[in-house]
């Protein structure tokens, strides 16, 4: 039988059998089977209707058991393709150097007249060091006379998926109280997600305190025996599916929403007796996230430590002057409230309090 409608039988953890074809998803206790002698395991015609939803009948003529299924022609459901892997097997590596100088610009900038002119520049230098990015930028009043130049940014700065480093001139992850610049010393600590991809504006405290997707849960209600099946936006690939058991109750968790690496948009089709010729219902499943907000479970530290600095008309360097700093822990207690809390110390002892709010089904 399971030849002839091209049924794929596999025995599940719990014993029972999950029967599986471009039109049938089905499981079946393999006790409410009988057992021929000569035959093994059999299944009855009456059960081949009512059970499999297969239409049977028998041909005298030919002698033979004529097999009806609604799926004849019926091209199978299809997945969602995964991302191939990398494979680096004897592939040269390549290591980076300590050290590098990537670009050297020098603009400048020519007013005045015929009694008077004035030259100013700005230098910039960008590279690599200790497998991260560092760079300078050098602000000329007068081109010609390097008593007046004044370093105004340097940074080093080093990310990775867990964990970021950056050392120089730098934002606050807190709203700056103090005068001048902040030069110090920041880490960033993730635990359990990653942030999304930088853009081309420089280290953000707060963007990669934030994570690229947020794991929601997709809960619902349908009848035993439904095989329901998760869609991600309006295409019509399958990102995953279930059958509902004696529960009632199918649940789709740790679903990828917000952010860079998960959708909004998920749908949900719900079939009958697990017959993927039937007309599904159809129910829509969309989400929306704060920045900020994390995934249950889900944490990031950030410590950050150094001083304010203001430009001096003799110093290349400047000068710095009061210390500030400050620790921050932000944690997703659940999948619609992220809270976090710090203490912060800039001109006068601060305290850091967040909350990340968004339910589901209320417009809050």
């Amino acid at each position: 039988m399971t030849q002839a409608l091209k049924i794929t039988v596999t025995t599940l953890n719990n014993g029972e059998l999950e029967l599986r074809s471009p039109g049938l998803v089905k499981r079946i206790n393999p006790k409410e089977l009988k057992t021929d002698p000569e035959l093994g395991q059999v299944i009855s015609v009456a059960d081949i209707k009512n059970v499999l939803g297969v239409p049977t009948e028998f041909d005298i003529v030919k002698y033979a058991v004529v097999f009806n299924p609604p799926w004849l022609g019926m091209k199978k459901q299809g997945n969602r393709q995964q991302e191939q892997p990398v494979i680096l097997d004897r592939l040269p590596k390549v290591n980076p150097p300590i050290f590098s100088l990537s670009n050297i610009g020098q603009s400048i900038n020519i007013s005045g007249n015929n009694n008077s002119t004035t030259t100013q520049g700005d230098l910039t230098t960008i590279g690599t060091i200790f497998g991260g990015s560092w760079y300078v930028r050098t602000n000329q009043p007068k081109l010609t006379d390097r008593s007046t130049w004044n370093i105004s940014e340097a940074q080093y700065l080093r990310q990775t998926d867990n964990a970021d480093y950056v050392v120089g001139s730098q934002p606050t992850f807190w709203q700056s109280q103090g005068k001048g610049q902040y030069w110090g010393l920041t880490t960033v600590q993730r635990f359990g997600y990653t942030p999304p991809a930088t853009s081309g504006s420089g280290f953000s405290p707060t963007q990669r305190m934030q994570s690229n997707q947020i794991g929601r849960t997709i809960a619902g209600e349908a009848a035993l025996g439904t095989l329901v099946q998760l869609l991600q936006g309006l295409g019509d690939n399958v990102v995953a599916e279930v059958l509902v058991d004696s529960s009632g109750v199918y649940r789709f968790e740790n679903i990828p929403t917000g952010g860079i690496g998960g959708s909004n948009n998920y749908r949900v089709r719900l079939y009958p007796n697990g017959q993927l010729t039937a007309t599904p219902e159809i129910k829509e499943a969309n989400f929306s996230s704060l920045p900020g907000q994390l995934t249950k479970g889900t944490s990031v530290l950030i410590i950050s430590s150094g001083f304010s600095r203001e430009n001096s008309g003799n110093s290349l360097i400047g000068n710095f002057t009061d210390w500030r700093g400050g620790v921050g822990y932000r944690v997703g207690l659940s999948e619609e409230l992220t809270v976090g809390t710090g203490v912060i110390y800039d001109e006068s002892l601060l305290g850091l309090g967040e909350i990340f709010y968004q339910p589901s089904d209320f417009p809050l």
